[in-house]
């Protein structure tokens, strides 16, 4: 069996080799070759978890908070252009590397929840992406909640948040989350980033009109 596994390895390598040779791979946050994320570059998706809500105005009313957010990283440096490259330069080779720290971060926050519910994406950037981001971020942090599952629970109206103002995100937000089905029990959100929390207080508010209990949101770095 050995001796049949090593040239089946030889010629997966060589397979590598080519396609990298046709493509080559850099590091997504500092551009080192030959690797989709270097070493340094990773550390940041290790750091114990970030609460972040109070940095999102849109999720403040008054000293309260709408929900506790957490996140892995600040978006910044390293951070940012890995993110970017993941959802915006077709780097499909990030997509486990966002799942697995998605899914750290629901195991080290462990809220208790039975549906983990991702902010839905646009049907478009997910045709362009060539997948659905923030689906893939639900069903890795469904993996490290006991008895939590995933589901596409909301559902995006007309609108456009990308650089827009926070005044402009926040109305664009209010009005544009829709509930699919029927929702019950404790809910956790998840996103890729936040910003000014409009997408997240909207998304928190939909569900609370159809009684879910929300019971915060993770994401992958906050702004």
């Amino acid at each position: 069996m050995e001796a049949i596994a090593r040239p089946r390895g030889r010629l997966r390598q060589a397979v590598v080799d080519v396609a990298r040779c046709v493509a080559p791979v850099e590091c997504a946050g500092c551009g080192m070759p030959d690797v989709p994320l270097c070493q340094d570059c990773a550390s940041a998706w290790w750091e114990p978890p970030l609460r972040c809500e109070e940095g999102a105005p849109r999720l403040m009313v008054g000293d309260e908070a709408l929900l506790p957010v957490w996140a892995i990283a600040p978006l910044t440096g390293e951070v940012h252009e890995v993110i970017a490259a993941w959802k915006d330069a077709g780097r499909r080779d990030l997509d486990r590397v966002m799942q697995a720290g998605m899914e750290r971060l629901a195991g080290a926050v462990a809220p208790a929840a039975d549906l983990v519910v991702p902010v839905p994406s646009r049907p478009g950037a997910s045709r362009r992406r060539g997948a659905d981001l923030t689906w893939a971020l639900a069903r890795g942090a469904a993996r490290a909640l006991p008895g939590a599952r995933p589901m596409r629970g909301l559902r995006l109206g007309a609108g456009e948040s990308r650089g827009a103002s926070a005044r402009q995100r926040w109305r664009a937000a209010q009005g544009a989350i829709g509930v699919r089905g029927e929702l019950k029990g404790r809910v956790l959100l998840v996103d890729d980033v936040v910003t000014t929390g409009a997408t997240l207080a909207a998304c928190s508010l939909a569900l609370s009109e159809h009684h879910a209990e929300v019971v915060g949101a993770l994401v992958l770095a906050c702004a």
